[in-house]
């Protein structure tokens, strides 16, 4: 899918309920990873600038028309902060300029990742081209729920995302006029009574843009979110497979230790995948964990400041909100490959009568088994790993930080 042309992604994403709701309703096979329409996705909005798509010189060009109109559009988000009336304007300020350097510095780690992230794209194909007819009703059972699960919550953060856009472009028409963005151009161009064309033209661009950046993190995010979950895919698989390969009484020892080489082949291949992934998503990772710390922080203490006023407080209480879901679903996410990569020597130990096989086949059970006592963890250092552990000191943080400022005020 890595050579997919604009067209061929057009015809993918089209074709995206009909695959979903093939598997929802008639139970069928997964027909692809999930992880194959946002990279779709991605490269319809002209963000995904792999090898093949960049064969085309007018989508290298929009593409960088792309980061260039998202860069402007933060200068003049930055360049209205002095504008400021009181401290809650300010904070409102503040969050969607973390809101928008996060998506900007996302989008530009795409620019320079894409080729490698195609590759870790193809190594969670690794299993259907070990197992291309599997026909375990367990296994499938997993892979129909993993698919349907992802496609779901893309689904769904689409349609929320899509209404959230329209709220913050509506508001600023039912109040009083101004920009659903607090920017500042040259020659007052943002003022409604003085220019009113030029205002109008300024809406419709912030409109445009702000749904194209949210429908890009929302892409961004569910990509890497969903490696973490189709990691722990694997791994549950990998545990299935062990077990169901104890029950195969029938099996000498050459027959078994062919099988069992198999799965400790796929089971490095995850780990290996695990550590590219790692590598491929690095700044992204790193961005993540920092704007979210950031958001969170700011907008619970915007929320407090603005009890007064409802209608203000009720804006921070949604971005809050949308953060604590983003970082949550990254967290648990990372938690069950964390757990479910330490079910593989449980499963390793669960083999039949694996104590009665040979020497040889003996060892390399424990060679998994000792290998899996170090968990799968996705991380970016210095930070924490994604996981409920880490969400949970987070939280902390922000708490301790919101009682800083409290006190300041």
């Amino acid at each position: 899918m890595s050579e997919a042309d604009y067209k061929s992604n057009v015809r993918l994403v089209s074709g995206f309920f009909d695959e979903f709701l093939s598997v929802l309703k008639k139970k069928s096979r997964p027909p692809r990873l999930v992880l194959h329409y946002h990279r779709a996705c991605l490269c319809l909005l002209f963000i995904y600038p792999n090898k093949k798509m960049t064969e085309n010189s007018v989508y290298r060009q929009c593409n960088l028309v792309i980061l260039a109109n998202l860069t402007f559009f933060l200068i003049t988000v930055m360049s209205a902060i002095h504008e400021s009336k009181n401290v809650i304007d300010m904070g409102e300020d503040f969050v969607w300029i973390i809101g928008i350097s996060l998506i900007l510095t996302k989008i530009f780690y795409i620019y320079l990742r894409a080729d490698g992230i195609d590759s870790v794209i193809e190594d969670f194909d690794y299993y259907g081209k070990l197992r291309p007819h599997n026909n375990d009703e367990e296994i499938l059972r997993w892979q129909r729920l993993c698919y349907l699960a992802e496609s779901g919550i893309f689904i769904n953060c689409f349609v929320l995302l899509t209404l959230f856009n329209l709220a913050i472009c509506v508001q600023p028409l039912i109040g009083g006029g101004d920009l659903p963005f607090h920017v500042m151009y040259p020659n007052n161009w943002h003022r409604r009574q003085i220019h009113p064309k030029v205002w109008s033209f300024i809406y419709i661009w912030q409109s445009i843009t702000s749904h194209h950046n949210l429908m890009s993190i929302l892409q961004i995010d569910l990509l890497g979110i969903h490696t973490f979950l189709q990691t722990a895919l694997n791994l549950k698989i990998l545990c299935l497979e062990m077990r169901k390969l104890g029950k195969f009484g029938k099996l000498n020892d050459d027959q078994f230790h062919q099988e069992f080489s198999v799965l400790v082949k796929f089971h490095q291949h995850v780990i290996s995948t695990v550590q590219k992934n790692n590598r491929v998503f690095y700044g992204s990772f790193i961005t993540q964990m920092i704007a979210s710390f950031a958001l969170i922080s700011m907008s619970t203490f915007e929320t407090m400041a603005a009890a007064g006023d409802p209608k203000v407080a009720a804006k921070f209480v949604l971005f809050m909100v949308i953060t604590f879901i983003q970082l949550s679903y990254w967290c648990l996410a990372g938690t069950l490959v964390y757990t479910q990569s330490m079910e593989v020597a449980q499963a390793a130990f669960d083999i039949q009568d694996w104590h009665t096989k040979s020497v040889s086949i003996q060892r390399d059970i424990m060679f998994v088994i000792q290998r899996s006592q170090k968990p799968l963890m996705y991380v970016a250092q210095p930070f924490m790993p994604f996981t409920l552990t880490t969400y949970t000191m987070i939280l902390k943080q922000c708490y301790r930080i919101l009682a800083l400022l409290r006190e300041s005020m």
